[in-house]
Order: structure tokens, then C-alpha cells, then sequence
């Protein structure tokens, strides 16, 4: 009947291996634990410093097959990572867990954790790929603070520009940006919840557009002051959208829990901004100059100037977010690209949320392209692309108006319809991120065959 067994194999797909016959000596139970390991702490700082749950995901399981320690369950949550080996069916499985503290950018130290990974995938010994993680992670910051400060302040004058506003509100809303950072970065140390940072931050935004109105009164040049403007450009540097994006991202790739986490973590901060601007528009009025900020979409300017403000929130963003001078030019060039892309279907008719989806596919799409061989992470070009697009101004006009109506039904609807409006084009952006990555990595694989075939054998 051997031949038979033969024929059962051939037609047969081949199931996993059988470990089943011996226990593991004390070396395979050492060395399967420090597998594990290395990969639960390898994605969970890739998590802190930026990456999605599925490149964290994804991360994790490439480091174990590298090794040869399968079959292992990952599963990550907002807040928590665990990492599961199911070693035999005679043996307890090995499983790990960590939680998810605090989490700060740095593209910087992501493109050095995934060029590790590339390394293991190249056959890197996990003692060394340890002492290298543990380099990673120990090795400081590329910036100081005052350059994340300061390009926090670029990020929000780069979003008073996109919104329309002059360049005296531009210094402005640079100044603006910066001393919400430094209040934000003393209550964070002072272990204050989020809730309360992101109060405190609106608070001081509308104190210095109250400012602004007050001096406007009283020096001519400077002309009309729109405090909305420098309200929502604070706005848009709390980054009070970005969770949309995200969590509709985690939404698309099949991460439910995280997903949900994330649009209540955003309307949790959200409200924050709300309630901090609503105790700066009540103190302004018992001093006497109190002022309405307008729940109706800003104006648009001029295509130049809106270019000219998506380059600077992208200078901002990829500077705080600890970026390289590669990054940084790299970011910045598909950031002007996206928005191209962006205006493009706009000046064709489109809606903003379509608009905007074409723009984040052109910017994921490049990002792919150009990161590997650039050696630059394309989360961080991808995201430099795409900050420009995201609805943290809407969410906010949206929250604004269920919080001012009274339970005037009419304008709960408009709240309602706002915030409709603010996720379908969060919706959009990680659609276009998606499919942008989706149409990308074939892409890029097909360039490089070429290149390979055209420079024939080394």
C-alpha cells in the first residue's frame, strides 16, 4: 500500500509538522522563550513609536518563522500585546504578554526596528538581534525638545495657512503651537490624563485668540483677526483627527477592538478640546471680550497658499515625529504631490471625502515605491502625506454643535451630519492608504524584477 500512501501525499496539501514525538529539552524551551520575546518586544515598541497594529502584527510573526518557532498567536489591543506559542500538544504553550504605556513617534527608531527585522529575516543570531533591540530602544531621541516644540509651532502655522488665514495669524498660530506643547509636555510629566492635557491645551488657544482680537482693536496693521482660525489650527495640531484615520485604518486591516478604542479615545479628546474652548469663550466674556467662534466650514484660499501650508504641516509633523533630513524631504515632496492630487479632484468636481481618498492612495502608493530602497519608513512619508487631510476641524465643529444645542433638534442633526461627515472622509484617507499600499508593494516588486533583469547577471 506504499504506493498508495504515495498518492494520498501527491494529491493531498501538506499539513503542519508533527511535533508531537518528543518533549523539548531545557536548550529548545530557553531558546523558544527568548524568540518570543524578541518578538513581543519588537512590535510593542514599534507600536509606541507610530506603527499600525497590523505592522506590529505582521512584525512578529515574521521574526518567529525567521527563527523557526511556529505556530505562535499574536494578539494586539489598544493596550495590550500578547504573543502565544503553542509548542506541543504534551507541553503548556508559552505565552507572553506586555501592556502598551506611553506612546511617542519616532519614525527615527521604527526604520531602525524594521531594518532589524529585515536582518533576522536574513539569518541575525537572536543573542545579537537582542543586544541590537536593546541598543534600539536605549539609544536617545535625534531631536532635542525645543526642536519638537518649535515644529509643533511650524505644524500649526501650516494649518492656519490651509485654513485660509494671513501670515500674521501664521506667527501666531507658530507661537500658539509651541506654548501648547510645552503646557501639554509639564502636565503630561505631571502624570495629568489625557482629558485634562487636551483641555488645558484648547484653554490656552483661545486665550491667545482672544488675545489676538484684543490687539487687532488696537493696532491697525494688523488687520481683521478671524480667532476660529487660530483655534482650529490648535486644533489640528492636538491631532485630535488622526485617531479617525487610525481607527478606521485598524477597521479596514480587521482589528475591531483596536478600531473602537480609538474612536472613543477621539471623542474622549475631542470633547476635552471642547470643553477647554468653552471655558476660554466664558472667561473671555466675564473680562469683557468675549468673541463666537463660527461652527461653518473656513474659507478656502487660494490653491498656492493651501500648498504652502500642506508643506508645513508636513515639515511640522515629520520633526516632531522625530523624522530624518531624508524623511523630511521625502515626507515633504508627497506631501505636495497628495495635495496635488487632492486640488486635482477637487477642480473636477469631487466631493471632499473622494478628493481626499485619491490623494492619501497617491500618497501610501509613493510612500511604498520609494521607502525601501531610500531606506526611510513609509509609514512616515505615508502619514506626512495624509496629515494635511485629516478631519480634526470637523470633528471638532461637529462636537461644537451637539454641545452648544440646547436640545434645539435642528442643530443636533448638524452636529450629527458634521461628525457623518468627519468619518466618512476618515474612512476615506485609510481606504486610500489601503489600496495605495495594496496597488504599491506589486508595483515596486515589478520595478525591481525589471531593474534586476536589465542589469543582467553581477
Amino acid at each position: 500500500m506504499d504506493w498508495l500512501n504515495r498518492a494520498v501525499v501527491a494529491i493531498r496539501p501538506k499539513g503542519p509538522a508533527d511535533n508531537s514525538t518528543g518533549a523539548f529539552d531545557s536548550f529548545e524551551r530557553t531558546y523558544s522563550r527568548r524568540v518570543v520575546d524578541l518578538a513581543m518586544r519588537v512590535a510593542e515598541t514599534m507600536l509606541t513609536v507610530g506603527a499600525s497594529v497590523d505592522s506590529g502584527t505582521v512584525t512578529a510573526l515574521q521574526i518567529v518563522k525567521a527563527y523557526g518557532v511556529t505556530p505562535v498567536h499574536v494578539d494586539i489591543t489598544y493596550t495590550s500585546i500578547t504573543v502565544s506559542y503553542h509548542r506541543d500538544i504534551d507541553e503548556d504553550p508559552l505565552t507572553l504578554s506586555r501592556v502598551l504605556r506611553a506612546r511617542t513617534t519616532d519614525y527615527t527608531r521604527l526604520q531602525r526596528l524594521e531594518e532589524l527585522t529585515e536582518q533576522i529575516d536574513a539569518g541575525l543570531d537572536v543573542d545579537e538581534a537582542r543586544r541590537r533591540y536593546n541598543e534600539i530602544t536605549s539609544a536617545p531621541h535625534p531631536y532635542r525638545r525645543a526642536i519638537v516644540t518649535v515644529a509643533n509651532g511650524i505644524l500649526g502655522a501650516g494649518a492656519s495657512l490651509l485654513l485660509g488665514g494671513s501670515w500674521f495669524i501664521a506667527v501666531l498660530a507658530l507661537c500658539t503651537g509651541a506654548m501648547v506643547v510645552i503646557v501639554q509636555h509639564e502636565l503630561s510629566r505631571r502624570l495629568l490624563p489625557a482629558f485634562f492635557i487636551q483641555t488645558v491645551g484648547a484653554f490656552v488657544a483661545t486665550m491667545v485668540a482672544m488675545a489676538a482680537i484684543t490687539l487687532s482693536r488696537n493696532v491697525d496693521w494688523i488687520g481683521e483677526v478671524r480667532p476660529s482660525i487660530i483655534v482650529s489650527a490648535a486644533i489640528v495640531m492636538l491631532f485630535a483627527g488622526m485617531a479617525v484615520v487610525g481607527a478606521a485604518q485598524d477597521a479596514i486591516d480587521g482589528f475591531y477592538l483596536t478600531a473602537g478604542a480609538r474612536i472613543f479615545e477621539v471623542v474622549l479628546l475631542t470633547l476635552g478640546i471642547v470643553f477647554g474652548i468653552a471655558v476660554g469663550l466664558t472667561v473671555a466674556s466675564a473680562i469683557g471680550y468675549g468673541f463666537e467662534l463660527p461652527t461653518g466650514p473656513p474659507p478656502i484660499p487660494h490653491a498656492g497658499q493651501q500648498l504652502l501650508g500642506a508643506a508645513l504641516i508636513a515639515v511640522g509633523y515629520t520633526l516632531s515625529a522625530y523624522g530624518g533630513g531624508r524623511t523630511l524631504l521625502l515626507g515633504t515632496g508627497i506631501a505636495l504631490i497628495a495635495y496635488l492630487a487632492f486640488l486635482t479632484m477637487r477642480w473636477f468636481g469631487l466631493e471632499i471625502a473622494p478628493s481626499c481618498a485619491v490623494g492619501a492612495l497617491t500618497a501610501s502608493f509613493l510612500s511604498i515605491l520609494v521607502a525601501r530602497n531610500l531606506h526611510v519608513p513609509s509609514l512616515a512619508l505615508t502619514t506626512a502625506g495624509i496629515v494635511p487631510f485629516v478631519p480634526g476641524s470637523a470633528v471638532f465643529r461637529g462636537l461644537q454643535q451637539l454641545y452648544g444645542a440646547d436640545g434645539d433638534v435642528t442643530r443636533m442633526i448638524n452636529g450629527a451630519t458634521t461628525l457623518s461627515g468627519a468619518i466618512g472622509v476618515g474612512l476615506a484617507i485609510a481606504a486610500g492608504v489601503s489600496l495605495g499600499a495594496y496597488f504599491g508593494r506589486p508595483t515596486r516588486n515589478t520595478i525591481a524584477t525589471a531593474v534586476r533583469r536589465l542589469r543582467g547577471p553581477a
